[in-house]
């Protein structure tokens, strides 16, 4: 007797991460003892201030970037890098609920 083949997926990553869902209305700052940010008018703003020694030198550096944000974008959030854009997709657990549910009527 031949076996049925099944269909498969590979495992989802069920990692929980915060983060915003931007609108245009959206304003939030943040600031750690590196990371100054604010959103504001579809846009992220950040500035990055790192000091340091290699045992003989000592630097300062300070990153400027900006970050032309669209209406639903989602930026992650967490307190060492402040928000920041997925370099992954990403959705709300409703949405990978749905997704997932949805592939269960393929196997018939």
């Amino acid at each position: 007797m031949e076996e049925k083949l099944e269909l498969f997926v590979e495992q989802p990553n069920i990692s929980l991460f915060e983060g915003i869902r931007v609108t245009k209305d959206t304003i939030k700052s943040y600031k750690n003892e590196t990371v100054e940010q604010e959103i504001k008018d579809l846009k992220l703003e950040t500035i990055i201030t790192e000091d340091g020694s290699n045992g003989i030198n000592t630097y300062s550096r300070k990153t400027y970037l900006k970050i032309n944000l669209n209406e639903g974008d989602i930026l992650l959030f967490n307190e060492q890098k402040g928000f920041y854009l997925p370099t992954y997709p990403v959705s709300t657990i409703e949405d990978a609920i749905t997704d997932i549910t949805s592939l269960k009527n393929l196997d018939k």
